[in-house]
């Protein structure tokens, strides 16, 4: 495939991509989603871009009270006050997708999640569509398995959309940090949990990006969804409007609809790479490449070079400029970029954890954090959650 090629493939895809998220309600959802996630300097594809700022400019509208009223009853089967002390219809946060208000169960402060009625079945439909994105993505990178990446995708997004599977997560990542020195998780209500409610303690605390030690606080969020892997799940939206920051440095994480299981056996493959590209060993990083069936052993050597060249100094402050330097870099090097695009694959299992990782950095990114990314992540890969280097 010549390069030039390539780039038309890769124009079809997004232009398919595009039309998808352009006249489905799902689609438009996901646009918005991105819209907050990446800062509009980080896109150079111009449809993209403009799609992102009309996503950015349309704030959604909140739930009237009445209809805030009407779900937690069809949820619950009684009045809320039935269940609840106090709630208060006017909503604290508004997404496309949910909004959240605040409440008083037995006396104590709660955040009531509310999905807005009807989406999950809409998305399910909307859904049905991507099958019309095998055959471009298949043209634009022949090693992916696109039957599965859509699935895997509709999988998780289904999950995503279901508010009791979030409360069952989160509970797990509540109970196992509810020791930890530095991050904290509110604890869910299981018994009033729905697919569409998820009611938990309350959180206080100041946004991430207002933290006193900004850098201290992004090392700990780092903390906690690379060492998540160790913990077999990975929350994959971490969203710096979801990161509280207590007076003690504490985080506590909230929102826990996007996460995927990991086996221990990709865990410590994936741990093995990283430690190969921290040591420069093209070898051992080609070999726990193959293992993952993520890119073949020949390319390694090209694959290292590529992504430290790219990536530069691991010791450094992230931001808009940062990723600005590493998208020049790496076209500097378009060809050797274009034939590992051609040869590498994502297995359907790695998109939510790959999702994970691009959303971590994006969100360090958009807080101007400072830190040895690198060795802070390779402990934390290591260690899981009882990683303390750095993290003091």
């Amino acid at each position: 495939m010549t390069p030039s090629s390539s780039a038309q493939r890769v124009d079809a895809l997004l232009g398919v991509a595009l039309r998808l998220a352009r006249n489905a309600p799902s689609g438009r959802i996901v646009l918005a989603h991105l819209a907050h996630v990446l800062e509009p300097e980080w896109i150079s594809h111009e449809d993209v871009a403009a799609e992102l700022a009309k996503a950015r400019a349309a704030a959604p509208d909140p739930l009237s009270p009445r209809a805030v009223e009407r779900a937690l009853r069809d949820a619950w089967g009684v009045k809320p006050g039935e269940e609840l002390d106090e709630l208060d219809l006017e909503p604290v946060a508004v997404t496309p997708a949910a909004q959240v208000h605040r409440g008083v169960l037995e006396g104590e402060p709660v955040a009531v999640k509310l999905l807005r009625p009807g989406l999950a079945a809409t998305v399910r439909q909307d859904l049905v569509l991507l099958d019309t994105l095998a055959a471009p993505l298949n043209a634009a990178f022949p090693t992916l398995d696109a039957t599965g990446l859509i699935a895997e995708f509709r999988e998780r997004v289904a999950d995503e959309l279901d508010l009791e599977h979030e409360a069952q997560m989160q509970r797990r990542f509540h109970r196992a940090l509810r020791s930890h020195p530095f991050l904290s998780v509110p604890e869910p209500v299981t018994r009033l949990a729905h697919a569409g409610v998820l009611v938990s303690a309350w959180a206080e605390g100041v946004p991430i990006a207002n933290a006193p030690d900004l850098d201290m606080a992004a090392a700990r969020l780092l903390s906690f969804v690379i060492g998540a892997a160790r913990f077999g799940v990975m929350h994959a939206d971490p969203d710096p409007d979801d990161v509280l920051v207590q007076p003690t440095g504490e985080l506590t994480i909230l929102d826990f609809g996007a996460t995927r299981t990991m086996s221990p056996n990709r865990v410590d493959s994936t741990q093995a790479a990283l430690e190969a590209f921290a040591t420069g060993d093209a070898a051992g990083f080609g070999a726990a490449l193959a293992k993952l069936n993520v890119l073949p052993e020949r390319e390694a050597t090209t694959a290292l070079e590529l992504a430290r060249y790219a990536l530069g100094t691991h010791s450094t402050r992230l931001d808009t400029h940062a990723l600005a330097a590493v998208h020049e870099r790496l076209l500097e090097r378009r060809e050797d970029l274009r034939r590992l695009t051609e040869t590498a694959a994502l297995p359907p299992e790695d998109l939510w954890p790959a999702r994970a990782v691009l959303q971590l950095f994006a969100a360090i990114a958009r807080l101007g954090a400072s830190g040895d990314w690198l060795e802070l992540a390779r402990v934390a890969l290591r260690d899981g959650w009882d990683a303390r280097a750095g993290l003091a």
